[in-house]
């Protein structure tokens, strides 16, 4: 009898984290982002030629500075591919002209890695991992992240000739 009974008390203990599991797994944490291509990207004389995308993020209700910098990339067809490092800062990025102006603009909250691809109808999405996590953040370490949106593209015109480059990249952040 008292075998049973410590047999009984041991499965409801697993029962009962197994259901209590569930409960405690938090929600996405998602934002929309605000970014902007970096006119200085690639260009020895800017201050701040290994970024290619900066700008904003929206999380929790609070809007934090954000950056990427890439690491790989191949065309295939039409379609980008790249790999990339991205930052978050408590504090937003300055550009002027189209130039980004400060390279680390606060204190890093989340900074992770991801690859993705931009499509020919200039659609982009990537998939990734949240590498570093500080506060307000801390708890979303080693958690998968996806970003998705639309790039937006301008002329701008030199002394012989007219080029078409990245404008901006309204999109959405999501950490699972």
């Amino acid at each position: 009898m008292r075998k049973r009974f410590i047999l009984l008390l041991a499965l409801l203990m697993v029962l009962s984290v197994a259901v209590a599991l569930p409960a405690t797994a938090k929600e996405p944490l998602s934002g929309d982002v605000e970014l902007y291509f970096n006119l200085g990207y690639d260009q020895a004389t800017a201050p701040c030629p290994d970024i290619t995308w900066a700008g904003t993020v929206e999380l929790d209700g609070v809007t934090y500075g954000m950056a990427f910098f890439p690491t790989d990339a191949k065309d295939v067809g039409k379609t980008h591919h790249f790999v990339e490092d991205w930052e978050i800062y408590d504090a937003r990025y300055e550009f002027e002209g189209g130039v980004l102006t400060e390279c680390i603009p606060g204190g890093i909250v989340l900074a992770g890695t991801d690859s993705g691809v931009t499509s020919p109808n200039s659609k982009y999405r990537m998939n990734g991992t949240v590498d570093e996590a500080f506060a307000p953040f801390a708890e979303w370490a080693d958690r998968k992240v996806h970003m998705s949106g639309d790039i937006t593209w301008e002329e701008i015109v030199l002394p012989d000739e007219v080029i078409l480059v990245p404008a901006t990249a309204p999109g959405t952040f999501r950490i699972n």
